[in-house]
């Protein structure tokens, strides 16, 4: 979590740092700060990551969850690699590597996989070697690295309490309300199309009581709209509840 990297954002600052990485208890996740103190989120990693990846291997399959960017599975496209969308977790995420002989995956958790010449499981020191070995190469701050992609709106993902008996019903329920009413993919809860870049993710958590909420768009007033569409309905359900 971002708020745990406090100290790493002051220190990396106060050093004149090139960047700052942060590792979890067992080195399967990593974050970055850029040279400025900022978090860098795994989408624009992610983004990073592929578009190195795609420059030595044109074509490759890359995964991404249902909770990543538009931007990134856009750009993997762009950059002529095939976007794949799998569950989120980072289990789903190796088990959809390997059935499309991918590269490279991750998931906006931190969990990052390059398989590229390497043993096929979520390595965070590994990630964050490549991510210096691109930044040596660029000739360019971290932050001129991130700075290049896509600017978009997200909204931190919300986490209401929903029971585990009945967290699987009130996605099936939501799931039933909006799937005819925008284009949607349904392999994880369900992820909403609302066009021009704008999309919203409503899943059940995989580890706790919980449901996971994620939204983006490419500006502000979009992402507001988002926003309301989806919280006036999940606000509906007694079962779930706010904090």
């Amino acid at each position: 979590m971002e708020s745990n990297l406090e100290v790493l954002k002051q220190k990396v600052v106060e050093e004149a740092a090139d960047l700052g990485l942060a590792f979890d208890g067992d080195g399967d996740r990593v974050g970055v700060i850029d040279q400025k103190g900022r978090f860098i989120n795994a989408d624009l990693t992610m983004m990073l990551l592929s578009k190195d990846a795609l420059s030595r291997h044109p074509g490759s399959p890359i995964i991404s969850t249902v909770s990543n960017s538009q931007v990134l599975f856009d750009l993997i496209e762009q950059w002529g690699g095939k976007p794949v969308m799998s569950k989120v977790g980072h289990s789903y995420v190796e088990s959809e590597m390997s059935a499309q002989h991918a590269i490279l995956g991750g998931e906006q958790s931190g969990h990052f996989f390059l398989f590229e010449n390497y043993f096929h499981y979520d390595d965070a020191l590994l990630t964050a070697i490549r991510i210096l070995k691109i930044l040596s190469d660029s000739g360019r701050t971290i932050s001129e690295l991130y700075d290049a992609f896509p600017k978009t709106y997200a909204e931190p993902e919300m986490r209401p309490d929903c029971p585990d008996d009945v967290k699987f019903e009130i996605i099936q329920k939501v799931t039933t309300h909006f799937k005819d009413q925008y284009p949607c993919v349904t392999i994880d809860g369900i992820r909403l199309d609302f066009g021009n870049g704008g999309w919203a993710g409503i899943r059940a958590s995989n580890t706790s009581p919980k449901l996971s909420i994620t939204m983006e768009a490419e500006s502000e007033s979009a992402l507001n709209q988002i926003k309301q569409v989806v919280l006036s309905h999940l606000k509906a359900y007694p079962e779930i509840q706010w904090h």
